[in-house]
């Protein structure tokens, strides 16, 4: 792993050398890798789908995993995104000059070599690849062993794509799956800057016991929503659906509703009504279960503190705002929250008070993305605040630097 690390750490300084030009020409060529070998991409992700399936893997992972014509669309229009944004490496900001006369600017630089550790998701794979390119940054991409056939493939046609214009060891995909590879690679803080993990709890916790480098965590989506006592009625039921239901599996799907006491008899029917047509487990408080009609499981303390990644819903009744981001303080995982409100004092007080990557305010935490928010893909969702917090696109994947021009001053 030293050796693997030691040519990507190399490889890296090549990326200082390209321009914008040479960039969109390696992107190009991956648009195309990718949309040419679909066929071929479909038969490796099925294989990893056949074991999954003969493994009981879960839904959420299943969901994670699988890969359609309509995804392989997705990823080639992240990588377009991508493409077509401003090059932002080597940007001066935030230029002064002093009373020596000294020019002082801030300069944008990539990290160096960046550790991706993933589960399930071989979108993955392409987007980090291609955010690498464009901040500068190499990467070494460990999945897990459930997309090995995906994530292989995948790897190939990325690297089939720099390789004429630049070692193609800046992206490196590794295949084997094993602990010791990983904390081998942990272990190499002289070759690698920073390590982004985006899993389970088991996964992160032993990221951050282990790791000699910096760790940027991506962890897990314990979201709620919460609707104030002066929200639309409509507006609220058609988020808590979308928000739950449009994709039961993913980390920024809510977990728990909060519901608060006054507006509770007008949406009660409603939400129950909406989501058990989608199939949703309500699991309830006793204040819920007693105002609405519909076959309920009684929510258990542990619910409450549970990332469910499936199509199930905690719903609990608060007495104020307060209690909602009490509530939220003490069981979300600084991912994403919303309030749904047309009181505008009640939304800012939300927005101050609570800690998460992504506040929003009346629309659905499926926003939190990075696709979604512009950034065209995302290195994860961080929930840890430095050296990011929230989705981790080609500028969260920069540092910065001073650079000073003089003209023969000295110090006195």
């Amino acid at each position: 792993m030293k050796e693997l690390a030691k040519t990507v750490r190399k490889a890296s300084k090549q990326l200082l050398k390209l321009n914008k030009e040479t960039k969109d020409l390696i992107f190009d060529d991956l648009i195309k890798g990718l949309d040419s070998n679909r066929k071929l991409i479909l038969e490796k992700n099925q294989l990893d789908l056949d074991e999954a399936f003969k493994n009981d893997l879960n839904k959420a992972m299943v969901d994670r995993l699988k890969l359609s014509d309509e995804r392989i669309d997705d990823i080639i229009k992240g990588v377009k995104t991508i493409k077509d944004q401003p090059e932002i490496v080597g940007s001066f900001y935030d230029e002064f000059t002093n009373d020596l006369g000294l020019r002082v600017k801030k300069q944008r630089v990539p990290i160096g070599v960046i550790l991706m550790i993933f589960e399930s998701r071989p979108n993955v794979v392409v987007d980090c690849a291609a955010l690498a390119l464009k901040s500068s940054n190499a990467i070494i991409l460990k999945g897990g062993k459930e997309a090995k056939h995906s994530n292989e493939i995948l790897g190939q046609i990325i690297q089939d794509s720099i390789s004429k214009y630049v070692d193609k060891n800046v992206v490196s995909v590794l295949a084997s799956d094993s602990r010791e590879q990983l904390n081998g690679l942990l272990s190499l803080k002289e070759e690698i800057d920073v390590v982004v993990p985006r899993g389970g709890h088991g996964l992160i916790n032993h990221i951050f016991e282990n790791a000699k480098m910096p760790v940027i965590a991506h962890y897990q989506g314990l979201c709620h929503m919460y609707i104030d006592s002066d929200a639309d009625i409509e507006k609220a039921v058609n988020l808590v659906e979308n928000a739950k239901t449009q994709r039961t599996g993913v980390c920024n799907a809510i977990e728990t509703l909060l519901i608060h006491k006054d507006i509770l008899p007008k949406v009660n029917d409603q939400i129950a009504k909406r989501l058990l047509a989608k199939g949703t487990e309500l699991r309830v408080d006793e204040k819920f279960s007693q105002a609405t009609k519909g076959d309920f499981v009684a929510a258990k303390d542990e619910d409450w503190s549970t990332e469910y990644l499936d199509n199930i819903l905690s719903i609990k009744t608060v007495d104020s705002l307060d209690e909602a981001i009490s509530h939220i303080d003490e069981f979300g995982s600084n991912h994403s929250e919303c309030i749904v409100s047309n009181n505008q004092e009640n939304c800012e007080t939300f927005l101050r008070s609570v800690d998460a990557s992504c506040v929003m305010v009346n629309a659905s935490t499926r926003f939190n993305d990075g696709g979604q928010l512009g950034l065209g893909a995302e290195l994860g969702i961080s929930t840890t605040k430095l050296h990011a917090y929230g989705p981790m696109g080609v500028e969260q994947m920069t540092t910065s630097r001073y650079v000073v021009v003089g003209d023969g001053q000295i110090r006195s």
